[in-house]
């Protein structure tokens, strides 16, 4: 049970990084769709993907700053 706490973190972490990719490929679909152009889902999943790894990184950034005090 100890180390289902202590990898909480990563847990978060994920669900984060998955939250933003669908954000943000939604987004790119519906700007797609407002321009009426077709977006292929091959596009969508890089799309996806490099939302994911852009959110860890924001994550694992946000996390090294310390916080004032």
């Amino acid at each position: 049970m100890k180390i289902l706490h202590e990898l909480s973190w990563l847990w978060e972490t994920l669900g984060i990084a998955l939250v933003a990719a669908a954000v943000c490929t939604a987004c790119a679909a519906l700007i797609c769709k407002a321009a009426k152009k077709k977006l292929s889902k091959k596009v969508l999943a890089i799309i996806g993907a490099a939302a994911f790894v852009g959110a860890i990184l924001a994550v694992i950034l946000i996390a090294r700053t310390p916080m004032p005090l």
